[in-house]
């Protein structure tokens, strides 16, 4: 099973010249607590409410900075034609619940551990998948 079978498709991204407050704006009004940061139409970056909240607004800076001062420029992308089980490798490699999918390096979705484990019928998958969850 491919990725692309398997992700979220409505796909939300912010431009790394967006403020703060108009990326809290996108997650408010598309109910998302995350979003891929995008330059030129290609990702650059990853930011969570949780990011915004901590290096943000519990620091006092201004909402007018652009994302890129709360994004994580750390961020794995995997391409749209993958194995499902390449994705499930990769976040427990990287110890992180979440996938930017591209496609030709455009972002065509997102692809989470809920996601994964919702679709997929194979136990030896879901078994992983459930392991990577709990830790």
């Amino acid at each position: 099973m491919q990725v692309s079978e398997v992700m979220s498709k409505s796909i939300v991204f912010a431009d790394i010249s967006d403020s703060i407050k108009k990326v809290a704006e996108l997650m408010r009004d598309h109910d998302i607590g995350s979003i891929p940061v995008c330059d030129n139409g290609k990702p650059c970056g990853f930011v969570t409410d949780r990011d915004i909240v901590i290096s943000c607004v519990a620091d006092g800076n201004s909402l007018e900075q652009p994302i890129s001062e709360a994004m994580n420029s750390e961020f794995v992308t995997i391409e749209h034609d993958e194995d499902v089980t390449e994705a499930v490798s990769l976040m427990g490699a990287k110890k992180i619940s979440r996938l930017v999918v591209v496609e030709e390096e455009k972002p065509v979705g997102i692809v989470s551990l809920q996601d994964l484990s919702l679709n997929i019928n194979s136990p030896d998958i879901k078994s992983e998948i459930l392991t990577e969850i709990k830790q």
